[in-house]
């Protein structure tokens, strides 16, 4: 329960400021916008204040945050090779949570297959 009390309680910052005007994310902010607090999963993973379940959550988060990117891109924009960051994403979060990793790549790994199969029907025709 210690855990859900600091965690969600966005009054305070989850460490002290970095400097005069800059304080690091709460955890309730990296968890709902990953990708504009850290610029890369790695950064995550390095995170001093965040513990590894925070950091296991919030690398969940992102990663079905860039599925969604991947999927949508790939549907909408068949022909372009749309730039998401899950692999990075997917590497991070293996190191906390592997079982749930592997099920990101397969995941990953279906999105691409389809679009590979779609693209070859339409140069066929």
């Amino acid at each position: 329960m210690e855990i859900l009390e600091r965690t969600f309680d966005t009054r305070t910052p989850c460490a002290p400021a970095l400097s005069s005007d800059r304080f690091e994310p709460s955890f309730v902010e990296a968890l709902v916008d990953p990708v504009n607090v850290f610029g890369d999963p790695v950064e995550v993973v390095d995170h001093p204040w965040f513990t590894d379940e925070e950091k296991r959550t919030i690398l969940l988060s992102w990663a079905r945050d860039e599925l969604v990117v991947e999927q949508v891109a790939r549907k909408l924009t068949p022909e372009l090779q749309p730039k998401s960051r899950i692999d990075a994403v997917v590497e991070a979060l293996a190191q906390f949570d592997a079982p749930a990793a592997g099920e990101y790549l397969s995941a990953v790994a279906a999105i691409r297959a389809r679009h590979l199969r779609g693209s070859r029907r339409k140069r066929r025709h």
